[in-house]
């Protein structure tokens, strides 16, 4: 019975090594590489600081008289038109955009931006009518004109290429617009080269304003530093064409002088940036 049961045993120990040494050994499993890869594409906002100078060269073209009772000689324009006026300063504003990544080193995206500025510059005399616009008064009395720009804003497109994952250059370009201002004044005395003389002399100053729409264009560059955020370089140059505009400086109870000019008005913007942009990066698999 004894010798039986280590039998059967044996034989029972020989089939279940036998099953294991039957059975498939799996294969070890492996995990699919991932790699993060950096994207240009998504929206951004951010704030800028700079400088920017702005031209106007004011031409007056023709100055017009009306004078009840008084006969005065038909006014010419002098040589003191045109006047040059450059305005620089400081510039502070925001900017918000869209970027596409549409191929691996091609960025192509939207850009609006609009900024705070304030600058004036104002210089003695009015121009064309500064020495002796009007014969047998001479000049150049206590007159004064000026020119002043304020806030601009622009919405442009932007195409970059990628020297690094991180460097974006780009060029950018569309419509731009800002605020001007212009203004004369004119003191009634008998020295004014503008204004008649009154028994007391008084100050006339008109002022026109505008706000006008040109072009723009400019070069940049952009790069990631850290995440999400980016630091940007630009310059940007805009031309907002001829403003013609008429100035009635008028004298009480003596007349009304007529300044009639013509303001061409461009800038120039250079400005650097921060900027943070929403969305992560891309996880690529492989």
């Amino acid at each position: 019975m004894k010798r039986l049961a280590l039998a059967v045993s044996v034989l029972a120990a020989s089939a279940m090594g036998a099953s294991a040494a039957d059975m498939a050994v799996k294969a070890p499993q492996y995990k699919v590489p991932q790699a993060i890869v950096s994207t240009w594409t998504g929206f951004y906002v951010g704030a800028s600081l700079g400088g920017e100078q702005t031209n106007a060269n004011w031409a007056t073209t023709s100055i017009g008289v009306v004078a009840p009772g008084f006969v005065i000689p038909p006014p010419t324009v002098d040589g003191s038109s045109p006047r040059r006026f450059r305005l620089s300063g400081g510039r502070y504003g925001g900017f918000a955009g869209y970027d596409y990544q549409f191929a691996p080193q091609w960025v192509a995206g939207i850009i609006l931006d609009a900024a705070y500025f304030d600058s004036a510059v104002t210089t003695a005399g009015v121009p064309g009518c500064t020495f002796s616009c009007i014969l047998g008064v001479p000049g150049p009395g206590a007159d004064v004109s000026s020119v002043k720009a304020k806030w601009d804003a622009d919405v442009r497109g932007r195409l970059g290429y990628l020297i690094t994952p991180d460097v974006l250059l780009y060029g950018t370009g569309g419509i731009a617009f800002q605020n001007f201002s212009s203004s004369a004044t004119c003191q009634t005395s008998l020295t004014d080269p503008v204004c008649g003389p009154t028994a007391i002399p008084v100050f006339a100053t008109v002022t026109n304003s505008t706000t006008r729409m040109g072009w723009t264009a400019g070069v940049g560059i952009d790069a990631k530093i850290f995440e999400n955020w980016m630091l940007r370089a630009e310059y940007r140059y805009s031309d907002f064409g001829t403003w013609s505009n008429s100035l009635p400086l008028v004298s009480p109870g003596v007349s009304i002088v007529t300044l009639a000019t013509d303001l061409k008005l461009n800038s120039h913007i250079a400005t650097i940036g921060i900027a943070y942009k929403f969305g992560g990066p891309v996880i690529a698999r492989y």
